[in-house]
């Protein structure tokens, strides 16, 4: 009976201890991944800029761009293929291969890692090959994206909702703020290039 009583004792001390570790079932429930928003079929942004005549103001929402597709290229300073692809960008406008009116835009990636003077130092110095003579989006980290139907601040982040690019990345939005092309190659390629502008001149088909 001594035994018993010994083995009842143990087993009723295991249930109070099991009920003071247990995780309630509420907080099993909280802590269940969260239900991301969906990303909007048409985006849209508004990002600082360095406030130069080629970025149309303090701030630059995407949607002033939407007269026609846009060609956007992700950039950091210290990305040598960034360096590459704005060059080659450059050099296609000069040599007339790329019309003055295309829309282009290039947005800086890495704002937590990368200082605004770093990409300053980079991108806007006149003269120098990496120069970009079209708006220049400075985009914080927290930045969310704009639903272009209903013309509403959305709480997707910027970078889900374009797919999480790396540096370089191109890709083309159409003239209602469809993403409907995207390419990662690392240095500039004139056959990556001529798709993406043939994309555009179809007004993104």
């Amino acid at each position: 009976m001594m035994q018993a009583a010994k083995l009842m004792s143990v087993f009723v001390l295991l249930l109070m201890m099991a009920g003071c570790t247990a995780v309630p079932m509420d907080e099993t429930t909280n802590e269940e991944e969260t239900v991301l928003s969906p990303v909007p079929e048409r985006l849209s942004f508004s990002a600082p800029t360095f406030d130069r005549d080629a970025d149309g103001g303090a701030q630059h929402d995407l949607r002033t761009s939407f007269d026609g597709p846009v060609l956007m290229l992700w950039v950091a300073a210290g990305c040598s293929g960034c360096h590459d692809w704005t060059a080659m960008l450059n050099e296609e406008i000069e040599s007339g291969n790329i019309s003055n009116t295309t829309n282009i835009v290039s947005v800086h990636r890495y704002p937590a890692f990368e200082s605004l003077d770093a990409v300053q130092e980079r991108y806007t110095t006149n003269n120098s090959s990496t120069h970009t003579p079209w708006p220049l989006l400075l985009p914080p980290e927290s930045t969310s994206v704009i639903d272009v139907a209903t013309g509403r601040m959305t709480d997707v982040n910027l970078y889900r909702a374009f797919q999480n690019p790396v540096t370089p990345t191109l890709q083309v939005l159409d003239g209602d703020g469809r993403l409907v092309w995207t390419s990662k190659t690392y240095w500039a390629n004139t056959t990556v290039l001529e798709e993406a502008l043939n994309i555009m001149e179809t007004g993104g088909l």
